[in-house]
Protein backbone atom coordinates (compact mmCIF):
# COMPACT_ATOMS: atom_id res chain seq x y z
CA UNK A 1 0.00 0.00 0.00
CA UNK A 2 1.28 3.33 -0.97
CA UNK A 3 1.76 5.76 2.01
CA UNK A 4 0.17 9.14 1.62
CA UNK A 5 3.02 11.58 2.14
CA UNK A 6 0.55 14.15 3.52
CA UNK A 7 -1.21 11.83 5.92
CA UNK A 8 0.79 13.11 8.91
CA UNK A 9 -0.26 16.77 8.37
CA UNK A 10 -3.21 17.97 10.36
CA UNK A 11 -6.36 18.64 8.47
CA UNK A 12 -7.36 22.22 7.67
CA UNK A 13 -10.45 22.17 9.89
CA UNK A 14 -8.26 20.97 12.76
CA UNK A 15 -5.90 23.87 12.20
CA UNK A 16 -8.83 26.21 12.39
CA UNK A 17 -9.86 24.69 15.69
CA UNK A 18 -6.37 24.93 17.25
CA UNK A 19 -5.33 28.44 16.21
CA UNK A 20 -7.08 30.98 18.49
CA UNK A 21 -9.14 33.82 17.07
CA UNK A 22 -7.20 37.15 17.31
CA UNK A 23 -8.23 39.30 20.39
CA UNK A 24 -9.68 42.71 19.40
CA UNK A 25 -10.24 44.77 22.54
CA UNK A 26 -10.95 47.91 20.52
CA UNK A 27 -14.02 46.23 19.11
CA UNK A 28 -15.16 43.32 21.23
CA UNK A 29 -14.84 45.12 24.66
CA UNK A 30 -16.21 48.56 23.74
CA UNK A 31 -19.61 47.94 25.38
CA UNK A 32 -17.88 46.81 28.58
CA UNK A 33 -15.48 49.76 28.53
CA UNK A 34 -18.33 52.17 27.97
CA UNK A 35 -20.30 50.63 30.83
CA UNK A 36 -17.40 50.86 33.29
CA UNK A 37 -16.56 54.36 32.11
CA UNK A 38 -20.11 55.51 32.57
CA UNK A 39 -20.27 54.00 36.05
CA UNK A 40 -16.94 55.59 37.00
CA UNK A 41 -17.87 58.98 35.62
CA UNK A 42 -21.22 58.86 37.40
CA UNK A 43 -19.50 57.92 40.65
CA UNK A 44 -16.94 60.71 40.29
CA UNK A 45 -19.68 63.20 39.43
CA UNK A 46 -21.71 62.07 42.42
CA UNK A 47 -18.70 62.36 44.70
CA UNK A 48 -17.84 65.77 43.30
CA UNK A 49 -21.42 66.99 43.56
CA UNK A 50 -21.66 65.57 47.06
CA UNK A 51 -18.48 67.31 48.18
CA UNK A 52 -19.69 70.55 46.60
CA UNK A 53 -23.02 70.29 48.40
CA UNK A 54 -21.43 69.47 51.75
CA UNK A 55 -18.98 72.36 51.40
CA UNK A 56 -21.74 74.77 50.42
CA UNK A 57 -23.88 73.66 53.34
CA UNK A 58 -21.04 74.23 55.81
CA UNK A 59 -20.35 77.62 54.25
CA UNK A 60 -24.01 78.64 54.44
CA UNK A 61 -24.37 77.57 58.07
CA UNK A 62 -21.21 79.22 59.39
CA UNK A 63 -22.69 82.74 59.79
CA UNK A 64 -26.05 81.38 60.92
CA UNK A 65 -25.12 79.17 63.87
CA UNK A 66 -24.73 81.13 67.16
CA UNK A 67 -21.22 80.66 68.52
CA UNK A 68 -21.31 82.32 71.90
CA UNK A 69 -18.63 80.01 73.31
CA UNK A 70 -16.03 81.67 71.08
CA UNK A 71 -16.30 84.94 73.00
CA UNK A 72 -14.04 83.84 75.83
CA UNK A 73 -11.25 82.19 73.84
CA UNK A 74 -7.88 83.88 74.48
CA UNK A 75 -6.35 85.72 71.55
CA UNK A 76 -3.52 87.69 73.21
CA UNK A 77 -0.32 86.60 74.96
CA UNK A 78 0.88 88.70 77.90
CA UNK A 79 4.70 88.59 78.14
CA UNK A 80 5.16 91.03 81.02
CA UNK A 81 2.74 92.76 83.38
CA UNK A 82 4.03 95.87 85.15
CA UNK A 83 1.93 98.27 87.28
CA UNK A 84 2.13 100.96 84.59
CA UNK A 85 2.49 98.99 81.36
CA UNK A 86 1.95 95.62 79.72
CA UNK A 87 4.06 93.84 77.11
CA UNK A 88 2.18 91.75 74.57
CA UNK A 89 3.05 89.58 71.60
CA UNK A 90 2.48 91.75 68.55
CA UNK A 91 -0.50 90.72 66.44
CA UNK A 92 -2.99 92.57 64.25
CA UNK A 93 -5.04 93.19 67.40
CA UNK A 94 -2.32 94.23 69.82
CA UNK A 95 -0.18 96.14 67.32
CA UNK A 96 -2.97 98.36 66.02
CA UNK A 97 -3.28 101.92 67.31
CA UNK A 98 -5.99 103.06 69.71
CA UNK A 99 -7.44 101.71 72.94
CA UNK A 100 -7.78 98.09 74.00
CA UNK A 101 -8.79 96.17 77.12
CA UNK A 102 -7.81 92.70 78.30
CA UNK A 103 -9.68 90.07 80.29
CA UNK A 104 -8.52 86.97 82.09
CA UNK A 105 -10.30 84.38 84.17
CA UNK A 106 -13.62 85.00 82.43
CA UNK A 107 -13.68 88.56 83.73
CA UNK A 108 -12.06 88.25 87.15
CA UNK A 109 -9.28 90.37 85.61
CA UNK A 110 -9.95 93.41 83.44
CA UNK A 111 -7.47 96.14 82.52
CA UNK A 112 -7.82 99.12 80.15
CA UNK A 113 -4.81 99.86 77.98
CA UNK A 114 -3.70 102.88 75.98
CA UNK A 115 -2.19 102.96 72.49
CA UNK A 116 1.08 101.22 71.67
CA UNK A 117 3.93 103.38 72.97
CA UNK A 118 6.97 101.14 72.45
CA UNK A 119 8.26 97.87 71.03
CA UNK A 120 10.48 96.24 73.66
CA UNK A 121 11.51 93.48 71.24
CA UNK A 122 11.06 92.70 67.58
CA UNK A 123 7.95 90.63 68.36
CA UNK A 124 6.33 92.49 71.29
CA UNK A 125 4.57 95.79 71.92
CA UNK A 126 4.16 97.84 75.07
CA UNK A 127 0.88 99.51 76.07
CA UNK A 128 0.35 101.75 79.10
CA UNK A 129 -2.13 100.66 81.76
CA UNK A 130 -4.86 103.31 81.96
CA UNK A 131 -6.99 101.67 84.65
CA UNK A 132 -7.65 98.34 86.35
CA UNK A 133 -11.32 97.44 86.84
CA UNK A 134 -10.92 94.36 89.06
CA UNK A 135 -9.08 93.36 92.21
CA UNK A 136 -7.16 90.54 90.56
CA UNK A 137 -4.01 91.67 88.72
CA UNK A 138 -3.14 90.77 85.14
CA UNK A 139 -0.99 87.64 84.85
CA UNK A 140 1.75 86.65 82.40
CA UNK A 141 -0.48 84.26 80.51
CA UNK A 142 -2.97 84.12 77.69
CA UNK A 143 -5.74 86.74 77.74
CA UNK A 144 -8.78 87.81 75.77
CA UNK A 145 -8.92 91.22 74.12
CA UNK A 146 -12.02 93.31 74.76
CA UNK A 147 -12.69 95.77 71.96
CA UNK A 148 -15.68 97.09 73.89
CA UNK A 149 -13.02 98.61 76.18
CA UNK A 150 -15.47 99.00 79.06
CA UNK A 151 -16.86 96.03 80.97
CA UNK A 152 -19.97 95.27 82.98
CA UNK A 153 -23.10 97.43 82.76
CA UNK A 154 -23.67 101.18 82.33
CA UNK A 155 -23.98 101.29 86.12
CA UNK A 156 -20.74 99.46 86.95
CA UNK A 157 -18.73 100.95 84.07
CA UNK A 158 -19.96 104.56 84.10
CA UNK A 159 -21.98 105.02 87.26
CA UNK A 160 -25.18 105.68 85.30
CA UNK A 161 -28.40 104.40 86.93
CA UNK A 162 -29.43 101.41 84.86
CA UNK A 163 -32.71 99.51 84.80
CA UNK A 164 -32.85 95.90 83.62
CA UNK A 165 -36.06 95.78 81.60
CA UNK A 166 -37.76 93.30 79.29
CA UNK A 167 -38.81 93.76 75.68
CA UNK A 168 -41.66 91.49 74.60
CA UNK A 169 -40.66 90.33 71.13
CA UNK A 170 -42.43 87.84 68.84
CA UNK A 171 -40.21 85.04 70.18
CA UNK A 172 -40.23 85.90 73.88
CA UNK A 173 -38.81 88.12 76.63
CA UNK A 174 -35.67 90.01 75.59
CA UNK A 175 -33.54 91.58 78.37
CA UNK A 176 -32.43 95.17 77.84
CA UNK A 177 -30.65 98.01 79.63
CA UNK A 178 -32.62 101.21 80.09
CA UNK A 179 -30.62 104.34 80.97
CA UNK A 180 -32.67 107.49 81.54
CA UNK A 181 -30.95 110.88 81.41
CA UNK A 182 -30.35 112.14 84.94
CA UNK A 183 -29.25 115.78 85.38
CA UNK A 184 -27.48 114.90 88.61
CA UNK A 185 -25.17 112.71 86.53
CA UNK A 186 -24.53 115.44 83.94
CA UNK A 187 -27.34 114.82 81.45
CA UNK A 188 -28.87 117.68 79.50
CA UNK A 189 -32.59 118.21 79.98
CA UNK A 190 -35.47 118.46 77.55
CA UNK A 191 -34.74 115.51 75.24
CA UNK A 192 -35.66 112.52 77.38
CA UNK A 193 -38.51 111.71 74.98
CA UNK A 194 -35.92 110.93 72.29
CA UNK A 195 -34.93 107.29 72.71
CA UNK A 196 -31.83 105.71 71.21
CA UNK A 197 -32.22 101.98 70.63
CA UNK A 198 -28.79 100.34 70.53
CA UNK A 199 -28.27 97.05 68.68
CA UNK A 200 -25.11 94.96 69.00
CA UNK A 201 -23.50 92.92 66.26
CA UNK A 202 -23.25 89.26 65.22
CA UNK A 203 -21.83 87.09 68.00
CA UNK A 204 -21.43 90.16 70.17
CA UNK A 205 -23.24 91.46 73.26
CA UNK A 206 -24.89 94.49 74.85
CA UNK A 207 -21.54 95.68 76.17
CA UNK A 208 -20.72 96.89 72.67
CA UNK A 209 -22.86 99.96 73.44
CA UNK A 210 -20.88 100.97 76.55
CA UNK A 211 -18.62 103.18 74.42
CA UNK A 212 -21.55 105.31 73.23
CA UNK A 213 -23.95 105.39 76.19
CA UNK A 214 -22.11 108.14 78.15
CA UNK A 215 -22.38 110.57 75.21
CA UNK A 216 -26.06 109.76 74.62
CA UNK A 217 -26.72 110.31 78.31
CA UNK A 218 -24.84 113.62 78.29
CA UNK A 219 -26.96 114.77 75.32
CA UNK A 220 -30.08 114.01 77.35
CA UNK A 221 -31.31 111.02 75.33
CA UNK A 222 -32.89 107.92 76.85
CA UNK A 223 -31.01 104.80 75.75
CA UNK A 224 -32.40 101.28 75.44
CA UNK A 225 -29.71 98.68 74.75
CA UNK A 226 -31.42 95.54 73.54
CA UNK A 227 -30.75 91.87 72.94
CA UNK A 228 -32.32 89.80 70.19
CA UNK A 229 -33.21 86.20 69.45
CA UNK A 230 -30.47 83.60 70.03
CA UNK A 231 -28.49 85.92 72.33
CA UNK A 232 -27.21 84.59 75.64
CA UNK A 233 -30.05 85.18 78.11
CA UNK A 234 -32.61 85.72 75.34
CA UNK A 235 -34.97 83.14 73.84
CA UNK A 236 -33.99 81.23 70.73
CA UNK A 237 -35.72 81.45 67.39
CA UNK A 238 -37.68 78.42 66.18
CA UNK A 239 -34.69 77.16 64.18
CA UNK A 240 -32.07 78.44 66.66
CA UNK A 241 -30.28 80.19 63.81
CA UNK A 242 -29.25 83.77 63.11
CA UNK A 243 -31.15 85.30 60.20
CA UNK A 244 -28.61 88.09 59.65
CA UNK A 245 -31.22 90.78 60.32
CA UNK A 246 -33.81 89.29 58.00
CA UNK A 247 -35.93 88.37 61.05
CA UNK A 248 -34.12 90.03 63.99
CA UNK A 249 -35.49 93.43 62.98
CA UNK A 250 -38.77 92.29 64.58
CA UNK A 251 -37.04 92.38 67.98
CA UNK A 252 -35.98 95.96 67.34
CA UNK A 253 -39.52 96.80 66.30
CA UNK A 254 -40.69 95.39 69.64
CA UNK A 255 -38.20 97.71 71.38
CA UNK A 256 -39.64 100.66 69.47
CA UNK A 257 -43.09 99.64 70.72
CA UNK A 258 -41.76 99.67 74.30
CA UNK A 259 -40.19 103.10 73.82
CA UNK A 260 -43.36 104.61 72.36
CA UNK A 261 -45.47 103.07 75.13
CA UNK A 262 -43.23 104.76 77.70
CA UNK A 263 -43.32 108.27 76.32
CA UNK A 264 -40.85 108.26 73.43
CA UNK A 265 -41.62 110.83 70.76
CA UNK A 266 -38.63 110.19 68.50
CA UNK A 267 -36.41 107.17 67.89
CA UNK A 268 -32.73 107.00 66.95
CA UNK A 269 -31.57 103.56 65.78
CA UNK A 270 -27.94 102.76 66.55
CA UNK A 271 -26.28 99.57 65.34
CA UNK A 272 -22.87 97.92 65.11
CA UNK A 273 -22.01 95.37 62.41
CA UNK A 274 -25.05 93.07 61.96
CA UNK A 275 -26.83 95.41 64.38
CA UNK A 276 -26.30 98.15 61.80
CA UNK A 277 -27.94 95.95 59.18
CA UNK A 278 -30.80 95.28 61.61
CA UNK A 279 -31.20 99.03 62.14
CA UNK A 280 -31.35 99.60 58.39
CA UNK A 281 -33.90 96.85 57.86
CA UNK A 282 -36.00 98.13 60.77
CA UNK A 283 -35.97 101.64 59.32
CA UNK A 284 -37.47 100.24 56.12
CA UNK A 285 -40.01 97.82 57.56
CA UNK A 286 -41.10 99.41 60.83
CA UNK A 287 -44.72 100.41 61.32
CA UNK A 288 -43.32 103.51 63.05
CA UNK A 289 -41.09 104.90 60.29
CA UNK A 290 -42.46 108.37 60.95
CA UNK A 291 -41.11 108.23 64.53
CA UNK A 292 -37.56 107.31 63.48
CA UNK A 293 -35.55 110.54 63.47
CA UNK A 294 -32.07 109.28 62.54
CA UNK A 295 -29.77 106.28 62.20
CA UNK A 296 -26.21 105.86 63.49
CA UNK A 297 -24.37 102.91 61.94
CA UNK A 298 -20.95 101.57 62.90
CA UNK A 299 -19.28 99.14 60.46
CA UNK A 300 -22.77 98.03 59.34
CA UNK A 301 -23.52 94.84 57.44
CA UNK A 302 -25.04 96.59 54.43
CA UNK A 303 -24.66 93.71 51.96
CA UNK A 304 -24.59 90.15 53.30
CA UNK A 305 -23.99 88.62 49.89
CA UNK A 306 -20.85 90.73 49.55
CA UNK A 307 -19.72 89.73 53.07
CA UNK A 308 -20.28 86.01 52.45
CA UNK A 309 -18.55 86.06 49.07
CA UNK A 310 -15.63 88.01 50.55
CA UNK A 311 -15.01 85.42 53.27
CA UNK A 312 -15.63 82.45 50.97
CA UNK A 313 -13.12 83.84 48.48
CA UNK A 314 -10.60 84.29 51.30
CA UNK A 315 -11.06 80.58 52.05
CA UNK A 316 -10.49 79.83 48.34
CA UNK A 317 -13.94 78.26 47.99
CA UNK A 318 -14.89 77.55 44.35
CA UNK A 319 -17.30 79.98 42.74
CA UNK A 320 -19.85 77.20 42.26
CA UNK A 321 -19.73 76.43 45.99
CA UNK A 322 -20.31 80.09 46.86
CA UNK A 323 -23.28 80.26 44.52
CA UNK A 324 -24.75 77.07 45.97
CA UNK A 325 -24.32 78.36 49.54
CA UNK A 326 -26.20 81.57 48.69
CA UNK A 327 -28.94 79.53 47.02
CA UNK A 328 -29.30 77.44 50.19
CA UNK A 329 -29.74 80.59 52.26
CA UNK A 330 -32.23 82.33 49.98
CA UNK A 331 -34.49 79.60 48.53
CA UNK A 332 -37.19 77.58 50.26
CA UNK A 333 -35.74 74.22 49.26
CA UNK A 334 -32.18 75.30 50.06
CA UNK A 335 -33.22 76.72 53.44
CA UNK A 336 -34.34 73.26 54.54
CA UNK A 337 -30.88 71.92 53.71
CA UNK A 338 -29.28 74.30 56.24
CA UNK A 339 -32.15 73.90 58.74
CA UNK A 340 -33.55 77.40 58.33
CA UNK A 341 -37.27 77.68 58.92
CA UNK A 342 -37.52 80.22 56.11
CA UNK A 343 -35.17 81.63 53.45
CA UNK A 344 -33.26 84.83 54.14
CA UNK A 345 -34.22 88.03 52.34
CA UNK A 346 -30.64 88.81 51.29
CA UNK A 347 -31.86 90.51 48.11
CA UNK A 348 -33.48 93.14 50.34
CA UNK A 349 -30.23 93.75 52.21
CA UNK A 350 -28.04 95.40 49.59
CA UNK A 351 -26.84 98.99 48.98
CA UNK A 352 -29.15 99.38 45.99
CA UNK A 353 -32.23 98.23 47.89
CA UNK A 354 -31.50 100.37 50.95
CA UNK A 355 -30.70 103.38 48.77
CA UNK A 356 -34.05 103.07 47.01
CA UNK A 357 -36.11 102.86 50.21
CA UNK A 358 -34.15 104.80 52.85
CA UNK A 359 -35.88 107.95 54.12
CA UNK A 360 -33.96 108.72 57.33
CA UNK A 361 -30.83 110.81 57.91
CA UNK A 362 -27.93 108.48 58.63
CA UNK A 363 -24.45 108.83 60.11
CA UNK A 364 -22.29 105.95 58.90
CA UNK A 365 -18.87 105.16 60.39
CA UNK A 366 -16.83 102.42 58.74
CA UNK A 367 -13.29 101.23 59.46
CA UNK A 368 -11.20 101.14 56.30
CA UNK A 369 -9.17 98.21 57.64
CA UNK A 370 -12.30 96.17 58.34
CA UNK A 371 -11.61 92.54 57.48
CA UNK A 372 -14.90 91.28 58.87
CA UNK A 373 -17.38 93.51 57.06
CA UNK A 374 -15.59 95.13 54.09
CA UNK A 375 -16.32 98.88 53.79
CA UNK A 376 -17.14 98.81 50.06
CA UNK A 377 -20.94 98.42 50.39
CA UNK A 378 -21.09 101.21 53.01
CA UNK A 379 -19.22 103.52 50.68
CA UNK A 380 -21.51 102.50 47.82
CA UNK A 381 -24.65 103.15 49.86
CA UNK A 382 -23.37 106.57 50.90
CA UNK A 383 -22.56 107.41 47.29
CA UNK A 384 -26.09 106.44 46.22
CA UNK A 385 -27.74 108.61 48.89
CA UNK A 386 -25.50 111.60 49.66
CA UNK A 387 -28.67 113.56 50.48
CA UNK A 388 -29.29 111.36 53.55
CA UNK A 389 -26.04 109.66 54.48
CA UNK A 390 -23.01 111.26 56.12
CA UNK A 391 -20.15 108.82 55.58
CA UNK A 392 -17.19 108.81 57.97
CA UNK A 393 -14.36 106.51 56.82
CA UNK A 394 -11.94 105.73 59.65
CA UNK A 395 -8.38 104.87 58.66
CA UNK A 396 -6.34 102.50 60.82
CA UNK A 397 -9.32 100.97 62.62
CA UNK A 398 -10.55 97.39 62.51
CA UNK A 399 -14.13 96.12 62.61
CA UNK A 400 -16.35 98.22 64.96
CA UNK A 401 -13.23 99.77 66.53
CA UNK A 402 -13.69 103.29 65.16
CA UNK A 403 -14.27 104.68 68.66
CA UNK A 404 -11.20 102.86 69.97
CA UNK A 405 -8.94 104.40 67.35
CA UNK A 406 -9.77 107.96 68.46
CA UNK A 407 -12.55 108.43 71.07
CA UNK A 408 -12.35 112.22 70.92
CA UNK A 409 -12.79 112.40 67.15
CA UNK A 410 -15.54 109.78 67.14
CA UNK A 411 -17.63 111.37 69.88
CA UNK A 412 -17.13 114.87 68.50
CA UNK A 413 -18.46 113.81 65.10
CA UNK A 414 -21.36 111.90 66.66
CA UNK A 415 -22.30 114.74 69.02
CA UNK A 416 -22.26 117.28 66.18
CA UNK A 417 -24.50 115.06 64.09
CA UNK A 418 -27.08 114.35 66.79
CA UNK A 419 -27.25 117.97 67.95
CA UNK A 420 -27.85 119.09 64.37
CA UNK A 421 -30.29 116.40 63.24
CA UNK A 422 -32.29 116.29 66.48
CA UNK A 423 -32.18 120.03 67.15
CA UNK A 424 -30.76 119.51 70.64
CA UNK A 425 -30.02 122.48 72.83
CA UNK A 426 -26.96 121.88 74.99
CA UNK A 427 -26.39 124.36 77.78
CA UNK A 428 -22.85 125.44 78.53
CA UNK A 429 -21.71 125.33 74.92
CA UNK A 430 -19.95 122.41 73.30
CA UNK A 431 -19.75 119.03 75.04
CA UNK A 432 -16.34 117.98 76.29
CA UNK A 433 -15.43 114.68 74.65
CA UNK A 434 -14.80 111.93 75.30
CA UNK A 435 -17.53 112.23 77.88
CA UNK A 436 -16.07 109.38 79.90
CA UNK A 437 -12.29 109.56 80.15
CA UNK A 438 -10.80 106.20 79.05
CA UNK A 439 -8.39 106.46 81.97
CA UNK A 440 -11.14 107.06 84.55
CA UNK A 441 -10.51 105.08 87.74
CA UNK A 442 -12.69 102.02 88.27
CA UNK A 443 -15.95 102.71 90.07
CA UNK A 444 -17.12 100.89 93.16
CA UNK A 445 -18.65 97.61 92.07
CA UNK A 446 -16.89 97.60 88.69
CA UNK A 447 -16.51 94.17 87.11
CA UNK A 448 -14.62 92.64 84.24
CA UNK A 449 -17.50 90.75 82.65
CA UNK A 450 -18.26 91.36 78.99
CA UNK A 451 -22.06 91.59 79.02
Amino acid sequence: MTRDPFSTRPRLDSIRRVIPVPHRPDQARWPEVLLHGAVGATAMFALSAGALTVGARVMARLPLVPRESLRGLPDVTVRAAHPDRVHLDETRTTGRGGLLALRQGGGTVHVRLGPVDARPTATTVSRPVLAVDTDEPLQVDRARSNGFFWAGTPQTAHGLPTEEVTVESPVGHMPAWLVRPSPEHGAATGSEDTWAILIHGHGSARGEALRMIPLLHRLGLTSLTITYRNDVGAPASADRMHHLGSAEWEDTEAAIDVALAHGARRIVLVGWSMGGGIALRTSLRSAHRDRIAALVLDSPAVDWQDILIYHATALKAPARMRQLALWMMTSRIGARMVQLREPLALAEMTPAYYAEHLIHPTLLFHALDDETVPPGPSRQLAALRPDLIEFVPVAGASHTREWNSDPTRYEHRLAQYLVRELGLEITGGEIQVPVRDPASPALEGSIGLRL
